[in-house]
């Protein structure tokens, strides 16, 4: 379900980015409460919406935002690394959606169905405002260009019965940023070691583009490594991770402060 994931000295100085304002109608918010969002009696479709399916034993969470109050609007999905669909609504179907493999069906303005073979994706408004305002994460290393996403983030989760992964999502500077935690019997608080093959409670994945930019390499993981979990709430999540890339020589530090869209 998640896009997966040699220092280049050009970037060893230590940069501060701003991941913010990448997409049209996103900013700043006050953190919401460590419960479920849900919107109800919207006038229109706009928004932040909760997409949830159940497949092959996985219970599945992201969020897109659909902008635009017209038959015309934009679907913005963070399943797809911000991918951008045009939407056209004819009747209770837009067409449009997710390659057009099948219409995304209108229930109401805070209620969408998409069926596509075995597949059935749920939509469920969380909030009439269009933003990704999920919390906030910090990438940090002396060897890579510092991260700081605050205005735009959004979360993936997912829970199977082996464990529970989510994936943090950002832009920067237009180039999309994701972070993978996958934990063996899910999330709770303490600290767990971080290593790559499964023989630990944890594993971290880096991908996206912004991280091929940066790195010159598709995808990398912490070889070794410790996540700290201080706050396990409801729908919030709270910890610390840190260790070092396959390469052994880069050290890197992520910090979060999240709400995942589970309902």
């Amino acid at each position: 379900m998640f896009a997966q994931p040699n220092v280049n000295r050009a970037w060893a100085s230590v940069l501060m980015i701003s991941a913010s304002l990448l997409l049209s109608g996103c900013g700043g918010a006050t953190a919401p409460k460590d419960e479920p969002r849900v919107a109800t009696g919207s006038t229109n479709k706009q928004g932040l919406w909760r997409m949830m399916e159940n497949f092959q034993g996985e219970t599945f969470y992201s969020t897109v935002l659909i902008q635009g109050t017209g038959n015309n609007v934009t679907l913005t999905d963070c399943s797809r690394a911000f991918e951008v669909d045009n939407l056209v609504l004819s009747g209770s179907n837009y067409s449009g959606f997710n390659y057009d493999l099948a219409p995304l069906q209108v229930l109401n303005n805070d209620s969408l169905r998409w069926t596509y073979n075995n597949q059935v994706r749920t939509f469920q408004k969380m909030d009439v405002n269009a933003q990704f305002n999920m919390g906030s994460f910090t990438l940090k290393s002396p060897l890579l260009p510092d991260v700081t996403a605050t205005n735009l983030v959004c979360v993936q989760f997912s829970e199977t019965d082996e464990g529970e992964v989510m994936v943090l999502g950002t832009q920067v500077m237009g180039a999309p940023l994701l972070i993978t935690i996958n934990m063996k019997d899910g999330f709770e608080k303490g600290t767990f070691n971080i290593e790559p093959f499964g023989n630990e409670r944890a594993m971290v994945i880096f991908s996206g583009t912004h991280w091929i930019k940066t790195t010159l390499t598709g995808f990398n993981e912490i070889s070794s490594g410790t996540l700290t979990i201080t706050s396990r709430g409801q729908v919030r999540i709270k910890g610390e991770l840190q260790g070092v890339l396959r390469n052994g020589i880069t050290p890197i530090n992520v910090t979060f402060d999240v709400e995942t869209p589970v309902n």
